[in-house]
């Protein structure tokens, strides 16, 4: 029997150019690599971020991250019932929805394990989930190295490179157009 680095079948790809769009601020990008690298208490674990956005019929604007209380491992994380209703009061108090979730992995590998699927916090349309390689040592970016699935259809698939290219963008704090 083959596996796919946790999983039984290969992720679904997500090939469309066109589609569910995703902006993330850099400010937010480089909170998001510090959390990350923040669990394990210096020890290489996972680590999970929740991404809190505003959301139109076309696209997910990510504007806050949020560092769950978690259990982590080298390869795993779990959050309970008081953690996961610490995050939904953070949304209400702010006036967001979640929109997605970034965890890493302990090596190369970004596509989502089953256990991945079954965990993740919610499953809806549209929702993000980034997965980002080696315990988020080299960050986020470029974003081709991070797995980037979204949720349709019943499941997750990751975007190609054309399709993160084309729907995926980081968004500058700030344009000085004065030159």
């Amino acid at each position: 029997m083959s596996t796919y680095c946790g999983r039984l079948t290969p992720i679904p790809l997500d090939r469309s150019v066109i589609g569910r769009r995703l902006l993330l601020p850099e400010t937010l990008v480089l909170e998001v690599d510090k959390f990350l690298r923040s669990y394990g208490a210096g020890e290489p674990h996972e680590g999970v971020v929740y991404l809190a956005g505003v959301e139109t019929p076309e696209q997910s604007v990510a504007l806050l991250a949020i560092a769950p209380t978690a259990t982590t491992t080298w390869g795993s994380f779990r959050t309970d019932l008081n953690a996961n209703a610490a995050v939904v009061s953070t949304l209400a108090t702010h006036g967001l929805s979640l929109i997605g979730q970034v965890h890493s992995h302990p090596g190369e590998w970004v596509d989502h394990s089953e256990g991945d699927d079954e965990g993740a916090l919610v499953r809806f349309q549209g929702y993000w989930s980034l997965v980002v390689p080696v315990f988020a040592r080299r960050g986020i970016l470029p974003l081709t190295q991070t797995g980037i699935h979204i949720y349709g259809q019943g499941r997750f698939a990751r975007l190609a490179d054309a399709a993160v290219a084309a729907r995926v963008r980081v968004i500058p704090q700030a344009v000085d157009l004065r030159q």
